[in-house]
């Protein structure tokens, strides 16, 4: 297991390194200048020595490799930079922002968890009856329609016509029912089909025609048996889910003026605020790869059998 974790962890590292350099990459590339994207916004008269004394003061300057070399000496001794928008340090920003995305992101994979459960084992247990036929028909709207028109449908229906919750506030339960579920309707729906699959492709495996000719209960096959050695697939998907929320709220958090870390980053992208926007990219990809890596483990507590296949034991 040890060594399993290290190789993992060895790989997170590689992939950090990689996000963060083509992050600078993809900055260098924009035709906007942050530095004269600043100083037009902040300045009636902005002037060339202004634009270029700002330039150097943020080493946007300096070749490429020397300003990510630059930013990853001084990340590694906490200082992220300040940001251009509000002079703070981008780190205390992102604190006071995460508690938001954390709440909403927690509410979204209760939801994901309760519903994907309960509908895909339905639907496996009834398979081809009416019932599955429509969640059929539903999950593959869920999966299709994007967030942000979901969204602006939600929002229009409860919020605007039947008024059964605010527009857009944050602090209590009637405010993250809208975001939440918008959040968690396609990974739903995706989680609700592969739970079926997997537990219709263990049905006619030769523990569960034991188990039934021992004469123990169809429930209790279901849930001990066929569920159990069904839901590996669905750890590994729910851990990649739980990482691409919390590095994907941005959309719905706008949509519904939820003040997180997701409209911290698109306000940050929309001002050219490099030190915000270099922070979210590093967070973002820390959270997806510790959330699979996670995942993995879980399936191997789960399956030490997946060790074995794999060469760590």
């Amino acid at each position: 297991m040890s060594a399993y974790i290290g190789k993992r962890m060895l790989g997170l590292v590689i992939v950090l390194i990689g996000i963060t350099f083509l992050s600078f990459i993809l900055s260098n590339i924009s035709t906007v200048d942050p530095a004269e994207a600043f100083v037009r916004r902040n300045t009636q008269t902005p002037t060339e020595e202004q634009i270029q004394e700002l330039r150097e003061k943020m080493g946007l300057d300096l070749p490429v490799w020397q300003q990510y070399f630059r930013w990853v000496s001084n990340a590694v001794q906490g200082d992220f930079g300040e940001s251009l928008v509000t002079g703070n340090a981008v780190i205390k920003d992102i604190g006071e922002k995460i508690p938001a995305t954390l709440t909403l992101v927690a509410v979204s994979l209760l939801l994901i968890v309760i519903v994907a459960i309960s509908i895909g084992v339905l639907c496996a247990v009834y398979k081809n009856s009416l019932l599955d036929h429509l969640i059929r028909v539903v999950t593959i709207l869920g999966i299709s329609i994007p967030a942000f028109w979901l969204g602006f449908m939600l929002l229009m229906l409860f919020a605007v016509r039947w008024r059964l919750v605010p527009v857009s506030e944050y602090g209590g339960i009637e405010n993250i029912i809208l975001p939440a579920a918008t959040l968690a309707v396609a990974t739903t729906a995706s989680s609700i089909r592969l739970l079926r699959a997997n537990m219709l492709e263990n049905t006619n495996k030769d523990f569960v025609v034991y188990a039934k000719a021992r004469g123990i209960s169809k429930r209790k096959i279901t849930w001990k048996y066929i569920f159990k050695n069904a839901t590996p697939p669905l750890v590994t998907l729910f851990g990649q889910t739980a990482g691409y929320l919390l590095a994907g709220t941005a959309v719905v958090e706008s949509v519904f003026s939820w003040p997180g870390i997701g409209s911290y980053a698109v306000r940050s992208i929309t001002a050219r605020d490099l030190p915000a926007i270099n922070v979210y990219v590093l967070l973002t990809a820390v959270v997806f790869v510790i959330c699979n890596l996670l995942a993995d483990i879980t399936n191997v507590l789960l399956n030490p059998q997946m060790l074995k296949e794999s060469g760590e034991l």
